[in-house]
């Protein structure tokens, strides 16, 4: 080789092998916008919180975080869109107990997998849940009372749901097979549910505790359990459903996740921040005075959240052989 060529090839080297590395290396998370993905109309629960999240994460971030609202088909419009959307991190799912741990047992043409197409980002909160009875009925004065009289009158006490296949209709009937009684299933999808179930049309409903709190309060319902591991501070006097059948414990929970394929690199920066912000004291105040529990924590907490609530919903919706219209 010519000596000329050679000795300007060496010289060439040191900047061919500093500049490859800057060729190579992809741009930092995030470079773009993030957005969270949730499966109701704005205004809704999820919704509120998401943007709650998403305000506090975007500073963190150094990108903005926009909320976007895809609802329809009992989530599994928004759920269908995420799985299908690149893992990046820049497209995550603010969502709940019936989306991901339900609906796939309840729809079988449910075109996402929950276990396979998704992996966990953070738990956000749990959502307890409370018993209530009509102030019209004699055996609505307490838990007890109800089962006493629902066992000698099998199939004549009545139970509202948010409708077929919704959580308060999975786990009420998962609290009567506890109970060994059976009561008659009457879904609703419209506020007329609280009116009928004032009245004494109905009597008992599965309440998420933040809707029920000032009705009990009031006076319109009786409180008669909750369905936490232990008492609500909301509620401290009514008993919880655990006290009486050890091991029911239904909450509904929210929380974030991405598509699966996503790096952990991604997911161990947003699940940190995310748990940094649900543990600031503004945000745990807010989020306890609304009723929900405050959680946080790794995506693999998440999974293994996920993994147990399917496998107990889906053995309760096959069991008592739970359909949706």
């Amino acid at each position: 080789m010519n000596r000329r060529l050679f000795a300007g090839l060496l010289a060439l080297a040191p900047a061919l092998f500093t500049t490859l590395p800057a060729v190579a290396q992809a741009p930092a998370y995030p470079s773009r916008p993030v957005r969270i993905v949730v499966p109701y109309p704005a205004g809704t629960s999820p919704d509120v919180v998401a943007r709650l999240l998403a305000d506090k994460l975007q500073h963190p971030l150094g990108q903005p975080v926009i909320v976007e609202n895809k609802p329809g088909a009992s989530g599994m419009i928004a759920g269908e869109f995420v799985a299908r959307s690149p893992a990046d991190g820049y497209t995550l799912f603010m969502t709940v107990t019936a989306v991901m741990a339900m609906n796939p047992h309840l729809y079988p043409n449910a075109k996402y997998d929950p276990l396979k197409d998704f992996r966990g980002v953070s738990l956000v909160l749990d959502l307890p849940f409370v018993l209530t009875g009509s102030p019209a009925k004699p055996y609505t004065t307490s838990l007890k009372a109800l089962i006493d009289a629902a066992r000698q009158q099998p199939g004549k006490l009545t139970y509202a749901s948010a409708g077929a296949g919704s959580h308060s209709h999975v786990a009420t009937e998962w609290f009567t097979s506890l109970a060994g009684i059976r009561m008659e299933h009457v879904p609703y999808s419209s506020a007329q549910m609280t009116t009928d179930l004032v009245s004494g049309l109905v009597d008992v409903y599965l309440d998420p505790i933040l809707t029920a709190e000032p009705m009990v309060k009031s006076g319109k319902v009786r409180a008669l359990a909750v369905t936490g591991e232990k008492r609500s501070p909301l509620l401290p006097d009514v008993p919880a459903i655990n006290e009486l059948f050890p091991g029911f414990v239904t909450y509904a929970f929210q929380g974030i996740f991405a598509p699966a394929a996503t790096p952990d690199a991604v997911v161990q920066r947003l699940s940190t921040e995310l748990t940094r912000i649900i543990q600031m004291p503004e945000m745990q105040a807010r989020i306890t005075g609304w009723g929900y529990l405050p959680i946080g924590g790794s995506g693999a907490d998440l999974d293994a959240r996920l993994r147990r609530d399917y496998e107990l919903y889906g053995r309760i919706i096959r069991d008592k052989g739970i359909k949706v219209n």
